[in-house]
């Protein structure tokens, strides 16, 4: 059966099977099989029959599953494979007026001139602005989002 981690939420998986926490203890476990060193616990899980402790080893970075039985007498070490953390795709959008006067005015003015800026607040109120500013102001906007991770839309 193969065993797999979530970093983030702690979870092991058996399979398909889903095991979260049930406590988040570090403390020393035993030594790691690749490299000798030091075995630190991650998390504890129950999976019914036996109980399992998620170890990370302190100098090389291996996961292991430490199995015991339910009187903690050890069982089996088997290697636990890491979840892919996902990675945000797209940087947060700023589409709503707050959302536009709570980024600081040096950023803005980094990029936009005084009149796109005007244009672009101007756009978010709903309010006709100047085309052509709101137009210039446009084609720099990915430029803003390269430097400030911040996506507009307005």
């Amino acid at each position: 059966m193969e065993y797999s981690y979530d970093l983030q939420s702690k979870d092991l998986y058996l399979g398909k099977d889903r095991f979260p926490p049930y406590n988040l203890e570090k403390n020393e476990i035993g030594t790691c099989t690749t490299c000798n060193s030091l075995l630190m616990s991650v998390s504890y899980h129950s999976s019914g029959m036996n109980l399992i402790v998620v170890t990370k080893c302190i100098s090389c970075g291996s996961f292991y599953a430490n199995i015991y039985d339910l009187k903690w007498n050890w069982v089996d070490e088997v290697s636990v494979s890491l979840l892919p953390v996902p990675i945000p795709i797209t940087n947060p959008v700023v589409d709503e007026l707050t959302e536009l006067e709570a980024i600081p005015m040096n950023k803005l003015e980094a990029v936009f001139s005084k009149e796109e800026i005007k244009a672009i607040f101007y756009k978010a109120k709903g309010e006709a602005s100047v085309r052509q500013y709101l137009y210039r102001a446009r084609k720099k906007y990915e430029l803003f989002e390269e430097l400030f991770e911040l996506q507009l839309k307005f």
